[in-house]
């Protein structure tokens, strides 16, 4: 009988949600406290982000949103690097992960804002409850079995944003696009003096690096990751191919899995390896240490570099990270 009562409330709250939102696409009982302290001459802002399909556009942030959900680490260190731990309502990432422990251990204060924390993926019926006003997230997760579709979404007022240098909804993604990213959040919340620095850095580093490996050999990399099946192969359509190509390297590998004897038969100089917890990386140190590799060249001269994959997928803030250890991968002696 009880939950007979539950699901009735929840398709009574359902039904209910696109009315519980003002012309401004807020819920009604934040609109008071949220934005006393706006600077709201920065404000109407228009982003150019994606659809559920892959598709561009816009969207228009009349004021910094006030309960957000957001998917993956390093859209969630983005927001709490900018100060927006409180406005966020509900994250989905891997609770058992490294990337989820060292947000809790550098962020302590901000990270403590965030309820609830939610393993792995958010439902549209949760999502519905926590009431956003944005969603922040990768375009697979607005897939019908989890958020729905962007569209759905914008129709009662909340705005989306998909992450365009995931799930190839860039065909050849670039570090600018990546940037192009840190300054959207920096508009959406009126924190560009923070994005902007970083921007400017991030171009900074391209700019000595580009410049010190002009006329250098060009060397084979592959960026892979490894599991139980197939291995995972980040092609130069990837923000960490542009990294590779515009500091002297060449991943010559397209296909999006390879097997042993491709890796093999490819022989690359070096080899750069994501993992996302402590047991995905000490299984992928155990994969390589394994006889059959021993031929391999980046085995032989110890040129095997294990990498969070924060630093290689939509890295965000970490992008500096990304190219710093694809550096010292290409370039140990520098």
């Amino acid at each position: 009988m009880k939950k007979m009562v539950f699901f009735l409330l929840l398709l009574l709250f359902v039904l209910l949600f696109p009315f519980l939102f003002s012309d401004e696409g807020m819920p009604l009982s934040v609109l008071s406290d949220t934005f006393a302290e706006t600077d709201t001459a920065h404000y109407p802002v228009i982003i150019d982000t994606y659809d559920a399909a892959g598709a561009p556009m816009q969207t228009t942030f009349t004021h910094p949103p006030a309960r957000i959900i957001v998917d993956e680490v390093n859209a969630l260190e983005t927001l709490l690097i900018l100060g927006q731990g409180e406005r966020i309502v509900g994250a989905a990432l891997n609770t058992s992960g490294v990337s989820y422990a060292r947000l809790q251990r550098e962020y302590p204060e901000e990270f403590a804002k965030v309820a609830p924390v939610i393993q792995n993926t958010i439902g549209r019926e949760q999502a519905v409850a926590l009431q956003p006003d944005f969603i922040l997230a990768w375009k697979a997760s607005f897939a019908p079995r989890w958020y729905g579709s962007t569209a759905w979404w914008q129709e009662r007022g909340v705005n989306t944003y998909v992450i365009a240098t995931a799930n190839h909804v860039l065909k050849d993604a670039t570090i600018e696009d990546e940037c192009r990213f840190i300054d959207d959040m920096g508009r959406i919340f009126d924190r560009k003096e923070q994005t902007d620095a970083l921007v400017r850095e991030i171009h900074a580093e391209l700019r000595v690096d580009e410049e010190t490996m002009r006329g250098r050999e060009q060397q084979t990399v592959l960026v892979v990751e490894v599991g139980e099946g197939d291995i995972l192969n980040y092609d130069e359509g990837w923000v960490v191919g542009d990294m590779v190509r515009r500091l002297g390297g060449r991943i010559p590998l397209t296909s999006k899995y390879i097997g042993e004897e491709e890796l093999l038969s490819c022989d690359p100089d070096v080899i750069f390896v994501a993992y996302n917890d402590a047991y995905g990386k000490r299984f992928a140190e155990h994969f390589f240490a394994s006889v059959r590799f021993n031929s391999l060249r980046a085995v032989q001269h110890g040129r095997i570099y294990f990498v969070p994959v924060e630093y290689v997928y939509t890295p965000a803030f970490k992008t500096l990270d990304g190219i710093r250890a694809i550096r010292r991968g290409l370039y140990p002696d520098e």
